[in-house]
């Protein structure tokens, strides 16, 4: 076999290049430009520091416990894992092509020979079997960049995909801690009304004395009437809210709908202590949906490339090696041995636009990419701030109501005092503890309030997650370079 002259192969190459640039890109349009830190006015100074496992401060193990059967039964995080499977499979598929194709193949090939074809008789005008044994393979040859970007847009998506894994699950630790929390909140309110209730009884008893006892008009008597039918109302209320916030427990943590009627969570508590929050550059890397968004930005930006080195020549390489035979007895003598090597070149001359439309498309989808980038951006830093200024407003809240609660304490007991002194009746003390209950239930709220906007406020900063890129600048614009 003759050795190839690689001048005149090189020469080829350049030749068909040539040509292959001779067809133009299509329109080139301005690309989308992510939003910088310049742009959204993002500070300079420390972020408040989220750690992973942020909710154990709460000291609850009866809520870490349903944290993690959420996250590892709740079937939404199970398509997000089949999902990146998926994702890691394409990357597979992606580095495949990189490489040469090794395949094996044994033939029986039953053919009747024409009388009057190549071959003469007495092979001609009979069927004969001819049985081949051979090894094949084949390279394409990545001059132009073309599946090195592939490969690199497949692991783009796929950190695309596990980074919203990972949103996925900050989101579901979130809907379990506002769940409990509700939760928390309704049992609390629920044993405060009983004994609002009790109150209620006493005081439309005390009234019915003093009604028979001509000191009261028997108007006064549906006034306590009412208030004690308003607060069995809200006590059915109560149960059923009870009732919806265990089954949308259940569902969050991958149960059946009962499977936690019995659960009874820890009394509400006050959220932790939180440093002064601040929205800074460190945001665009603390939240795992702003990460995702911009690999998403950088798989698009290489998807470009790849269809961009369409355009250029297609080099390909393939060979085989093997034996044939029209019989078995022979097919393992040397003289039934064949080779084969083919180069080839596919150059793309004229393909009706097919091409351009394919390069447009992609720069379409950076375009989407990008723009999605940036709304997730906007979002993520509106919900940041909302989130802070949430929790400095239920922190004073709170605050206001603790106070209020120990002084309508102090006035509930001032009144018991006047009592036993003779200065007022028992009515007037029925009606400030019944005023102290209500401030009560006040506080209970306002606990339950800034906790929901604590667990907020980490998952608005991304609930722990960190990544070692640089995130100082969001994605580059390169697909037109």
């Amino acid at each position: 076999m003759n050795k190839p002259n690689w001048q005149q192969t090189a020469g080829l190459l350049m030749l068909t290049a040539m040509l292959g640039g001779c067809a133009g890109f299509g329109e080139d349009t301005t690309p989308a430009r992510p939003l910088s830190a310049t742009q959204l006015q993002l500070g300079e100074h420390a972020a408040s520091q989220v750690h992973a496992g942020w909710w154990q401060q709460l000291n609850d193990p009866q809520l870490n416990q349903l944290i993690d059967t959420a996250l590892q039964q709740a079937p939404s995080l199970k398509v997000a894992d089949a999902r990146l499977r998926e994702a890691r499979s394409a990357v597979g598929m992606a580095q495949s092509k990189e490489g040469p194709q090794v395949e094996a193949s044994a033939n029986l090939d039953r053919e009747r020979y024409s009388l009057y074809g190549l071959l003469p008789p007495p092979i001609g005008g009979n069927y004969y079997n001819v049985y081949t044994l051979s090894l094949g393979a084949s390279w394409e040859i990545d001059f132009w960049g073309k599946h090195r970007a592939a490969v690199q847009a497949a692991l783009g998506n796929q950190q695309a995909i596990a980074l919203e894994g990972q949103q996925a699950r900050l989101v579901i630790t979130q809907a379990v801690i506002a769940q409990y929390t509700n939760l928390q909140r309704i049992l609390e309110q629920s044993r405060l009304l009983q004994a609002r209730q009790q109150l209620a009884e006493s005081q439309l008893a005390l009234t019915r004395a003093r009604v028979s006892a001509g000191l009261l008009p028997p108007d006064s008597l549906r006034e306590r009437e009412i208030q004690l039918k308003r607060l069995s109302q809200q006590s059915s209320a109560l149960a059923n809210d009870a009732e919806h916030a265990r089954h949308a427990l259940a569902a969050l943590t991958g149960q059946p709908p009962n499977a936690l009627a019995s659960l009874q969570p820890a009394p509400l508590r006050s959220a932790p202590a939180m440093p002064e929050a601040a929205l800074t550059l460190d945001i665009l890397s603390q939240r795992p949906d702003i990460v995702a968004q911009r690999a998403r930005v950088e798989a698009m930006n290489q998807s470009v490339t790849v269809a961009k080195a369409e355009f250029y020549p297609n080099v390909s390489l393939s060979a085989f090696v093997g034996q044939s035979a029209l019989e078995t007895s022979d097919l393992f003598n040397a003289g039934s041995k064949i080779v084969g090597i083919t180069p080839a070149i596919h150059l793309p001359i004229f393909t009706s636009g097919a091409l351009q439309a394919n390069l447009a498309s992609s720069r379409a989808r950076y375009d989407i990419a990008v723009e999605n980038y940036n709304q997730t951006v906007l979002d993520a830093l509106r919900d940041a701030a909302d989130s802070l200024s949430t929790w400095q407003k239920t922190a004073s809240q709170l605050s206001d109501a603790h106070q209020a609660t120990q002084l309508s304490r102090k006035a509930s007991d001032s009144t018991v005092l006047r009592f036993k002194a003779g200065l007022v009746n028992k009515l007037a003390v029925l009606d400030a503890q019944e005023a102290d209950l209500n401030q009560q239930a006040g506080k209970i709220d306002a606990t339950a309030a800034n906790r929901l906007a604590w667990a907020a406020l980490n998952t608005a900063l991304g609930g722990g997650f960190a990544t070692s890129e640089t995130t100082q600048q969001p994605a580059k614009d390169t697909h037109h370079g």
